[in-house]
C-alpha cells in the first residue's frame, strides 16, 4: 500500500501533505485574524494557485491542495472539507459556506478483481467552480461537478451533475429551482 502510493505521488506532494497535516494541524484551529493570517501564508505555499483577499476560516479541512487553483477573494467558511486529488479549479469571489463537502475523485465502483476496496485506489474527476458562486452550509459537491458562473447552491444540497450559469439550484440531487438575470462584472470591481 505505501509502495503504491509512493508511485502515485511526486515528492513534492508528499512534502506538500505532510505540511497539509502536520502544520495544517497547528494553524487549522488558530482563532481570530492571526489565524487567518497564518493560514492563508500556509495554503499561499501549499494550492498550486490561491488569489488574493482569500480567507480561510478555523477548522476547515484542506487536503490535496497541490491540485487545487483558485482566483481571488475566496472565503471558506468553518467546518468546510475540501479534498483537491482529482483537481479542483475555483473562480474569483466564491463564498463557501460551513461544512460544505468538496471532492474530486471517489474509489472504483466496478469489480475489484478480488483486492480489498482499500487498495484500489480513487478515480481523479475534476471539480470546476465558476466565478462569483456561493455555495450553502452543508451542501456536497461530488466529484466531477461543475457550477457555472454566478450561481447558488442552496444549503444541504448535493451536487452530482453540472449547474448552468446565473442560477439557483438546491435538493438532492441538486436541481435548478430559478434562473437569475446575469450579473456583469463592473471594470476592477467586484460583483
Amino acid at each position: 500500500m505505501l509502495l503504491s502510493f509512493l508511485r502515485r505521488h511526486t515528492l513534492r506532494q508528499i512534502v506538500r501533505l505532510v505540511m497539509e497535516e502536520y502544520i495544517g494541524l497547528l494553524f487549522r484551529f488558530w482563532p481570530g485574524y492571526e489565524g487567518m493570517i497564518l493560514r492563508r501564508a500556509l495554503y499561499k505555499m501549499l494550492f498550486k494557485k490561491i488569489g488574493k483577499k482569500s480567507i480561510i476560516f478555523s477548522n476547515a479541512y484542506l487536503t490535496h491542495t497541490y491540485n487545487i487553483s483558485a482566483g481571488n477573494c475566496l472565503a471558506i467558511n468553518s467546518g468546510a472539507f475540501i479534498d483537491g486529488r482529482g483537481g479542483i479549479e475555483i473562480g474569483d469571489n466564491v463564498l463557501i459556506g460551513p461544512h460544505v463537502f468538496i471532492g474530486s475523485s471517489n474509489h472504483a465502483v466496478e469489480t475489484t478483481n478480488g483486492l480489498p476496496r482499500i487498495f484500489v485506489g480513487h478515480i481523479p474527476k475534476m471539480v470546476k467552480i465558476g466565478s462569483n458562486v456561493w455555495i450553502g452550509a452543508h451542501a456536497v459537491i461530488c466529484p466531477g461537478a461543475n457550477i457555472g458562473d454566478n450561481s447558488v447552491i442552496g444549503a444541504g444540497s448535493v451536487v452530482v451533475s453540472d449547474i448552468p450559469d446565473s442560477v439557483v439550484a438546491c435538493g438532492s440531487p441538486c436541481e435548478v429551482k430559478k434562473t437569475q438575470h446575469k450579473q456583469l462584472k463592473p471594470e476592477g470591481g467586484v460583483v
